[in-house]
């Protein structure tokens, strides 16, 4: 047959794609991602095979300024570390502004454990880069690190009851 009456549909061009293998894996967050990660509280007692476990796992995240991370009321299935920017959480119907995250800091921990409704909406203040753990990367870290489970719940405990809820 010749090439000029050769005709490839949608469907089969769908289906050359996924016949052809997967996708490539998105790249790991190599040692930025551990560095990052150790200074979490929530991380803290893993050691640096567990970090790069749970880093694999996670990917890098932009957003606009003014765009929102994550909604209040909002399935949450997700937990966010701050790189790079600033965001502020906000609640409620009046976006009252409960606090300011900057490089560090963390939301969306106990999206990990329960994947709940989120207690909060964090919008970003500036361009932000944020690394992204999922609760479905975190159940396969649980399950192939069950230590790691442990150490968390430990950190969130104490999280928990120094400052209450505090899911974003």
């Amino acid at each position: 047959m010749e090439r000029s009456n050769m005709r490839v549909t949608g469907g089969e061009v769908v289906g050359l794609a996924l016949s052809s293998g997967s996708a490539p894996a998105p790249p790991t967050l190599g040692r930025k991602g551990i560095a990052l990660l150790q200074r979490v509280p929530l991380f803290e007692g893993l050691s640096r095979h567990q970090l790069r476990k749970v880093a694999a796992l996670a990917e890098e995240v932009h957003y606009g300024e003014g765009r929102a991370v994550v909604r209040e009321g909002a399935r949450g299935d997700a937990f966010y570390v701050v790189v790079d920017g600033t965001a502020k959480v906000v609640r409620g119907p009046t976006l009252r502004r409960i606090a300011r995250l900057g490089p560090g800091g963390f939301f969306g921990e106990l999206a990990l454990l329960t994947g709940g409704t989120r207690t909060a909406s964090v919008v970003a203040e500036t361009p932000l880069v944020t690394i992204r753990l999922s609760r479905a990367a975190f159940q396969e870290v649980v399950k192939r690190e069950p230590g790691v489970a442990l150490k968390i719940m430990v950190a969130l405990a104490g999280r928990v009851r120094h400052w209450g809820s505090v899911d974003g």
